[in-house]
């Protein structure tokens, strides 16, 4: 019987049969191309059975976090079975020399950092998906007499687990001074563009609202972009917000999550914005109508791309004369750690989107912390209140 094949990159196009396969399990018939490919590497036998046993393994540690789609798992196999096809070598036979002898290789033939970094990523995981199913490594190694996946995280193998070359430097979160800048700044312009009667300035009250957003709510970049105005609703908790009160954001994973106006001053930005400048370009006969909905436009009057509001925070930042370049992430992640602030790790877990409290523990920046600010306004309140009667 002859088999068709899409490219190997995308796997089969029609199922094999279940004496043709060397996946033991239904469900990564969609990987069989990349499971046989690491089968015939080690000749089959019982070191291609055993590899198979891991892939799998793998792919199931990958689909099953987070709420993965299968399409992110088949992008780690295919990486796993780049580095099983360099090396040669079994994952029970890994070693750190191994991982950077092939991220050089890669970096030789051209491939993009990206690339690079994700390829390292999927490694990593595939040492973490080993580590934490015990009874398949025990077997694996009772099968392999001398081999240890210990050596995956022994003191010379530390880069295949934790990271490769010099450790990242920590990039730092816009701090509540470099908010107010930002914003002094595009109040400013707003003012002087309405005093002066030039043109409505529609870009500055769209990029002010953006910003706005970023630093109240903290939703990711991708949130934020595919955002429509059909997506808040009333708070019957808090009326006076109208239909803003609450944010219903489909996030990473497709995971739902309900944010309420967590810091009242956002709620005068968004209106303003939504009532009399977002018409602007609904309005506009060359709006496509599948993002009339949108909640932000670009200047063509099409939804805006993350690379565009990319660019409006490093533009609107510098502008400000703030010299650090930050990123919508970083404006997420500044929001998380004064919301942790505020509301403990916990809440801002979930009104971060994470899965775990440990993730947005990882997102907390002390210098963008509402902590120093808070102490320093509470003291200044009771002089300004009491000064006059200070003894």
């Amino acid at each position: 019987m002859t088999t068709v094949m899409r490219d190997p990159r995308v796997g089969l196009k029609h199922p094999l049969q279940r004496e043709e396969r060397v996946g033991t399990r239904r469900s990564t018939a969609c990987i069989e191309t990349y499971l046989r490919r690491g089968y015939d590497l080690f000749g089959g036998g019982k070191n291609g059975k055993d590899v198979v046993l891991l892939l799998e393994l793998f792919f199931f540690y990958k689909v099953g976090r987070d709420n993965n789609k299968i399409e992110s798992g088949k992008q780690a196999i295919t990486a796993i079975c780049d580095f099983l096809s360099h090396t040669k070598t079994p994952p029970w036979r890994w070693t750190a020399p191994m991982l950077y002898e092939y991220l050089t290789d890669m970096r030789a033939r051209g491939l993009a950092p990206s690339t690079i970094r994700a390829r390292h990523h999927y490694i990593k995981n595939m040492c973490d998906a080993i580590l934490s199913d015990r009874d398949v490594a025990n077997k694996v190694e009772a099968r392999h007499p001398g081999c240890t996946f210990q050596q995956i995280t022994d003191a010379k193998s530390r880069a295949l687990v934790k990271g490769f070359g010099k450790k990242k430097k920590k990039l730092v979160n816009p701090t509540p001074n470099d908010m107010q800048k930002v914003f002094d700044y595009l109040e400013s312009e707003i003012v002087e563009a309405i005093e002066t009667g030039r043109q409505t300035p529609y870009i500055l009250f769209r990029d002010r609202a953006i910003i706005a957003t970023f630093d109240a709510y903290g939703a990711r970049l991708s949130e934020l972009r595919g955002a429509d105005v059909t997506d808040f609703d009333f708070d019957p908790e808090c009326p006076e917000y109208g239909d803003l009160g609450i944010w219903h954001i489909v996030g990473k994973g497709d995971k739902d999550r309900h944010l309420p106006i967590l810091t009242p001053w956002i709620y005068p930005v968004l209106s303003q914005y939504i009532d009399n400048v977002r018409p602007h370009w609904t309005n506009n006969p060359k709006t496509p109508d599948e993002d009339r909905d949108a909640l932000f436009f670009s200047n063509e009057g099409k939804r805006l791309s993350k690379t565009s509001i990319q660019r409006i925070i490093e533009k609107r930042f510098q502008e400000a004369g703030v010299k650090k370049r930050f990123s919508p992430h970083r404006l997420r992640n500044g929001c998380l750690t004064r919301l942790t602030d505020k509301v403990g790790l916990s809440t801002a877990s979930r009104v971060g989107g994470h899965s775990h409290s440990s993730t947005t523990e990882g997102y907390y920046d002390k210098k963008a912390s509402l902590a120093g600010d808070a102490l320093s306004n509470y003291v200044k309140n009771i002089y300004k209140t009491h000064g006059g009667n200070a003894e």
